[in-house]
């Protein structure tokens, strides 16, 4: 059924190491891992629908990861937006991530406030080092 969304062996290599969902759920931004957790359990129309409304940035990790948890179909329009496909490895990110969430609530709020310093930490740095 997904056989055809699968990238060729030779694209492979260009997404980076192949990661465990463990690895993805480091990876991602706590906000998408809180996200995926959330659409644990959704009908697969509801949950390729809220992905297809993520910011870029969050669609393209879903995209470049490896594997991929989701992939790009052909273009909707003339402006180039794509619908995304997710990925059966995406289910399981998801099951992973609100298993994660459900063993430890407390983790879920953690993630987003680590990103809330990791933004603020990028940010201060950024203007201290303009002139």
């Amino acid at each position: 059924m997904f056989g055809g969304i699968w990238p060729e062996r030779g694209d492979v290599g260009a997404r980076g190491p192949e990661r465990s969902v463990t690895d993805v759920l480091a990876f991602l931004h706590p906000d998408l891992c809180g996200t995926l957790a959330g659409l644990h359990g959704a009908p697969r129309s509801v949950a390729e629908a809220t992905v297809q409304l993520l910011p870029f940035g969050s669609r393209a990790a879903l995209e470049t990861l490896n594997p991929p948890l989701a992939i790009a179909g052909e273009c909707l329009d003339d402006e180039g937006h794509r619908a995304l496909t997710l990925t059966p490895f995406a289910y399981e990110v998801m099951a992973a991530a609100a298993a994660a969430a459900e063993a430890d609530p407390q983790a879920v709020d953690e993630w987003s406030e680590r990103a809330r310093l990791a933004a603020r930490t990028a940010a201060e740095h950024v203007s201290h080092t303009r002139p």
